[in-house]
């Protein structure tokens, strides 16, 4: 649906024996565009959550050749058995959509610089693009071209609990975006300015904040001391709901497509306009070239369950130049 084609070819190189390599091609052209690998089981030693990492960063050589990129998925699903495959979660494949967002956005790049290729973009809007493809494991039709009972492969999930899954998601909503809201204020809290050579106590500063954005804490913990985003998202934890409400505005381009969440015009939007730029191009003018209009609020507000006649008049939307 992107004008892609992905092949499975054998690695030069392998650090494990199950590592698994992609070639990506364009549909149309056959030109190959870059590669990525699967390293998708938890071992001794192994980072233990769920990303995409650069390997080989897009960018145009001297010679006016494209460097093509080449990008690893770090998973941690559950590793086959002798009897059975390995059987994921609804959350695993939202992960693995959400991470394999991160991955197009790599691959598919024509920026001419490194720096701005794929997804060296600003850090409010880089988890946007993976963030709207999470959207594909809630749609029936998508889910029944590949989600089946491994005993029996005829056997889809029942329209009705898709449904009730869907429905499911508003249950949570208060609670997680005031999880996401506390977080992201004890992370700009720490990164305020402070006096220095100073010593400072960060618990101090954190739990404050847990208890009163999000909820009661034992006072005797110290969830700062493990949060990891305060490392590489310093200051930027934020960006998660700010790129989530953006995510909300860029889905609603599929869900009028005649097609849906597969529709291949929608699709190769979304590369032309977001992935290939990276941050060669304001992503603003980005965003606006793929919806067709200015932003809006209104997707996210809807997503979240907050109905139109509940609330304020909203504002446009978020915007990258306030970030």
């Amino acid at each position: 649906m992107f004008g892609l084609k992905f092949e499975k070819i054998a690695a030069p190189y392998k650090w494990i024996d199950d590592l698994q390599l992609y070639l990506v091609t364009d549909a149309a052209s056959s030109e190959p565009l870059g590669m990525f690998y699967l390293d998708m089981f938890p071992r001794e030693g192994k980072f233990n959550h769920f990303a995409q990492f650069d390997i080989i960063s897009g960018k145009l050589l001297p010679d006016g050749k494209y460097q093509r990129p080449t990008v690893a998925l770090l998973c941690n699903f559950p590793p086959p058995t002798a009897d059975k495959p390995s059987l994921l979660t609804h959350q695993d494949v939202e992960t693995l959509f959400h991470e394999f967002g991160h991955c197009l956005h790599s691959i598919v790049t024509r920026a001419k610089y490194g720096r701005f290729a794929g997804t060296h973009v600003p850090g409010d809007f880089v988890e946007a693009p993976s963030q709207m493809l999470q959207n594909w494991v809630w749609d029936k039709k998508v889910l029944d071209t590949f989600a089946a009972d491994y005993r029996d492969p005829s056997k889809k999930i029942p329209a009705d609990i898709v449904k009730k899954m869907n429905d499911a998601k508003l249950a949570n909503a208060g609670v997680f975006y005031r999880r996401q809201f506390a977080f992201a204020s004890l992370d700009l809290a720490l990164h305020d300015p402070h006096p220095e050579d100073m010593p400072y106590d960060c618990v101090a500063i954190s739990n404050p904040i847990l208890e009163k954005v999000f909820l009661p804490i034992d006072p005797s913990t110290t969830f700062v001391s493990y949060f990891g985003h305060l490392n590489g998202y310093d200051a930027g934890y934020y960006g998660y709901a700010w790129a989530d409400a953006i995510a909300a505005d860029l889905a609603t381009v599929f869900e009028k497509a005649k097609d849906g969440y597969l529709d291949k015009q929608a699709g190769l939007k979304l590369r032309r306009e977001i992935y290939e730029p990276g941050d060669s191009r304001e992503v603003n003018i980005s965003i606006e070239k793929f919806l067709g209009r200015k932003q809006s609020i209104e997707p996210f507000l809807k997503k979240i369950g907050v109905k139109a006649d509940n609330k304020k008049k909203a504002p446009a939307g978020p915007s990258q130049e306030s970030r």
